[in-house]
């Protein structure tokens, strides 16, 4: 039987990267059934690819984990990813959505300009974006690949759950590389979300140690039944506002230092229960919006038809 083989799937404990497992599983499980399903870990990606190599016919897709890696910020990944790319041409390729940030310094152009290179060079790759910025991005700078767009991929799941009674907020906020809000900050928006509910917990989609595939779901589901219990998150996590949506739970998502939330978040405009602020001071009229109004439970209908488009451009390179 065919094979379609997920490759680079982590087990950190990044919550975010593990719905994006779950949601690719699916998505090829789904879309691609007279393909047997294998998953390659972020591990042997990096350091014994080549015993991997062997297992893997023409035939078969590959498919490279999605998310935010598409840069030199996580370089191992990078490097990971170019060496898949050049020990398979012959096979298709397909990158699941992903946000590309090369940083503008000299390692950044350097690195982007060996990533272009090689990419060139694969007839059978498909590249996507989830975001708008990506996209443009990733069509200009790879301008010799297929470069499409879609939503995040999580977006494909549906969490929303059974009904219940909702209390209080959720504030997922980051203490990473990544984090943008000091202390102050964090202090602020506490006493404004104070003001409306009363209950306000912290917690944080990336914490504790890592996660083994087997537990996958399970520690995934425990953070969502935390968002269907309460009436509003703040996050500063793209994730943490990704879950917000499949969950149908009212967000507001804070920018953080580049353009992967306010970018991504423009896609979920329409849902109505998301809301993007790009500082602190305008949160309270966000809650005061979103307290007040009631808004349609998720439907990923409208994800799951941008996503077609994947298995569209598979098919046209299946000789």
């Amino acid at each position: 039987m065919k094979k379609a083989v997920l490759i680079g799937v982590p087990h950190h404990n990044n919550l975010g990267d593990h719905a994006i497992v779950l949601a690719e599983r699916e998505y090829i499980e789904d879309n691609f059934k007279e393909y047997q399903y294998y998953e390659v870990s972020e591990e042997t990606a990096e350091k014994c690819l080549e015993k991997v190599e062997k297992h893997i016919h023409p035939e078969d897709i590959l498919f490279l984990h999605g998310g935010g890696n598409l840069g030199d910020e996580y370089l191992y990944v990078e490097e990971a990813r170019r060496k898949v790319v050049q020990l398979f041409p012959n096979n298709i390729i397909i990158f699941f959505p992903q946000t590309m940030h090369f940083s503008n310094t000299e390692k950044g152009k350097r690195e982007l300009n060996k990533s272009r290179e090689i990419y060139a060079n694969h007839k059978k790759l498909v590249m996507v974006a989830r975001e708008e910025v990506s996209y443009q991005t990733m069509k200009k700078e790879f301008y010799e690949n297929n470069v499409i767009k879609t939503p995040d991929i999580v977006t494909y799941l549906n969490k929303n759950g059974i009904d219940q009674k909702r209390d209080g907020a959720l504030l997922i906020l980051r203490s990473d590389i990544e984090a943008n809000l000091d202390e102050q900050k964090i202090k602020q928006i506490e006493q404004i979300t104070r003001k409306y509910l009363k209950n306000v917990v912290y917690d944080d989609t990336a914490k504790g140690p890592g996660i083994l595939s087997k537990y996958r779901e399970e520690k995934i589901e425990e953070m969502l039944i935390k968002y269907r219990k309460c009436q509003l998150v703040i996050t500063d996590r793209l994730h943490g506002m990704i879950f917000a949506v499949i969950t149908s739970t009212p967000c507001i998502a804070l920018g953080n230092y580049n353009h992967k939330i306010k970018s991504c978040s423009e896609t979920l405009e329409h849902l109505g229960y998301i809301k993007y602020v790009d500082n602190v001071e305008k949160i309270e009229e966000n809650i005061k919006y979103l307290m007040s109004n009631e808004f349609e439970k998720y439907d990923n209908k409208f994800a799951i038809e941008q996503f077609k488009q994947i298995k569209e451009e598979a098919i046209k390179l299946v000789k």
